[in-house]
């Protein structure tokens, strides 16, 4: 299954360090104290692939933006205690969007804590009624654990962490419900904004109206003035306007090339389940192709060829450019990213699989 230009070689990937801020680097940390969020009030959790960026807002009710990963939670929990808030003590767990890079310790911190989570209802809801597509699980076969939504939020609300006010404002575009946390400059975007990329697209499934709500979303996020982002990947954000217009640059050509974005999207989905499940043997491929709805549709809806021509190309493709090599019979990813620990999950991670929630929450 190998494409035309793969060549064997070395593994030349490494897992990546993971930095956790109890402050913002200079001079985002200048700017972030002229907006009246100090060293003390945001703790920022800078994390490789498969785990998305944690964001703590400190105060009488310590929130947390983002969770990760399924299998980078008890590490979560960790950092949390360095910054001096344990886990047992968090108010709020926010969630910017329902990937499961972003949800994935919802399980554990709600399980063993009883922390309350925030999400969009457009997002929240087919959590709680456990619809086989919440957190595109069914369809991207990505492992998540089950949790339940317990307030949602909806653009114009307010968010009090107990020192600070925050005010919700809907992103779509990357995911429908999508959102971001903002006050007096500071930014916590999600994937809605973030260094050198975009969040994918899901043309196949949200149509170019994806596109149309993601440049939508940069121009509500450009009226805010913000002068520091925390993204949901890569470091704090520190010229604000600037990684914007160059979102929005890349947007625009997503749209007037849909085929390029379906390339974008998809080489990261896959690029995701190389550092989620690990290096893939060609037995390993031919089982992932097998089971993934994604491929089969895009395959017959988007490129117009047989799910093993499509992602026969795939896998060419993510050599070509360099996002994945061969290392003798296995298939690994390139970039920084920490390798998940196998066996991390030891409940179901199929939403179908799930218990129902709580019936107050359905």
């Amino acid at each position: 299954m190998r494409g035309p230009h793969d060549q064997p070689g070395r593994r030349s990937g490494r897992p990546g360090d993971v930095h956790g801020f109890s402050h913002v680097p200079a001079p985002a940390a200048r700017r972030a104290r002229r907006s009246g969020v100090s060293r003390n009030r945001i703790s920022f959790f800078e994390r490789p692939y498969p785990d998305a960026n944690s964001v703590l807002i400190h105060g009488k009710r310590p929130t947390l933006v983002d969770t990760g990963f399924g299998s980078g939670v008890h590490e979560l929990e960790s950092w949390l205690t360095a910054q001096g808030v344990c886990a047992a003590r968090l108010a709020l767990i926010v969630n910017t969007h329902h990937h499961t890079d972003h949800v994935g310790g919802n399980h554990h911190l709600q399980t063993h804590h009883g922390t309350p989570i925030a999400a969009h209802p457009w997002e929240g809801r087919a959590v709680n009624r456990r619809d086989p597509e919440a957190c595109l699980g069914r369809w991207l076969t990505q492992p998540v654990q089950a949790y339940h939504v317990t307030q949602f939020l909806r653009d114009g609300d307010t968010l009090n962490a107990g020192d600070s006010t925050w005010h919700v404002l809907h992103t779509p575009g990357h995911s429908l419900g999508h959102i971001v946390l903002h006050r007096e400059g500071v930014g916590i975007t999600g994937d809605a904004l973030m260094t050198g990329d975009i969040g994918w697209l899901n043309f196949h499934r949200d149509g170019l109206n994806s596109a149309e709500r993601a440049l939508e979303s940069l121009d509500r996020l450009a009226a805010l003035n913000l002068e520091v982002a925390y993204p949901g990947h890569g470091p704090v954000i520190t010229d604000v306007p600037s990684t914007i217009n160059a979102a929005r640059t890349r947007t625009e050509k997503m749209l007037r090339n849909p085929m390029k974005a379906a390339w974008h999207g998809t080489k990261r989905i896959f690029a995701f389940a190389l550092m989620s499940e690990g290096p893939m043997t060609e037995q390993d491929l031919h089982a992932y192709q097998a089971r993934n709805p994604w491929i089969t549709d895009y395959a017959r809806d988007v490129f117009h060829v047989t799910p093993t021509e499509f992602f026969t190309q795939l896998l060419g493709e993510m050599t070509r450019s360099g996002a994945a090599r061969w290392e003798g019979d296995h298939l690994i990813i390139t970039g920084p990213y920490r390798q998940a620990t196998p066996g991390w999950a030891r409940t179901p991670t199929n939403v179908s699989d799930w218990p129902p929630a709580p019936a107050e929450w359905t």
